[in-house]
Order: structure tokens, then C-alpha cells, then sequence
């Protein structure tokens, strides 16, 4: 009797892939889901490769999707440091910044 396929980890990197690209916005918790999307996804790759496992495309798919949601979750990181809010520049005695469109009453 052949032994089942050990699928675990290319499903294991897909989840965490998709998981990473959804939630995004929450950029600590993607850039972590997605790294380790990446590391089950080239694990299940190897495992599909080698024959033990019959789904290398889930693990391929979960290794591009953990690397979309880094990618995503870095742009998010990037807008927030780089965009100052309202707040800053008042805290700082700067003129508050006009808003278009917004009456001076």
C-alpha cells in the first residue's frame, strides 16, 4: 500500500499566503504570515518535487500569495511612516494645512 502524500505544508504555505494578502492592513501580522507562507511554500515545493507530495502548485501559489502580502503589507508600512498626519504639523506650532473645498467659518 502506498504511503498517502505529505500535502501539509504547500496547503500549510497557501493559507498562510492568502491569510497574509487578505489582512494586509495590518502590517506586523502580514509581513510574518507571509514569510512563513514563504518558508512552508518552498518546503512543500521541495517535498513535491522530491515525490513525497502531489500538490506543488498550492505551494507555489502560497509562496507568490505570502510574497504579495509582504510586498503590501511594506507599501502600507512605508505610506504610514512617509504621509505626516494633521496632528504633527500642529504639534509642531506649523500652520495647520487648508483644506479644498472646506469654508473658513
Amino acid at each position: 500500500m502506498p504511503a498517502a502524500p505529505a500535502n501539509g505544508m504547500g496547503v500549510a504555505g497557501l493559507v498562510l499566503g492568502i491569510v497574509a494578502a487578505v489582512v494586509f492592513c495590518l502590517w506586523p501580522l502580514a509581513i510574518v504570515l507571509g514569510i512563513l507562507a514563504v518558508i512552508f511554500g518552498a518546503v512543500g515545493r521541495r517535498k513535491a518535487r522530491q515525490g513525497a507530495a502531489t500538490n506543488g502548485g498550492q505551494a507555489l501559489a502560497g509562496m507568490i500569495c505570502g510574497a504579495v502580502g509582504v510586498a503590501l503589507a511594506v507599501v502600507v508600512l512605508v505610506i504610514l511612516l512617509v504621509v505626516p498626519d494633521e496632528s504633527s504639523a500642529a504639534d509642531l506650532g506649523g500652520a495647520p494645512v487648508p483644506v479644498a473645498g472646506a469654508s473658513g467659518v
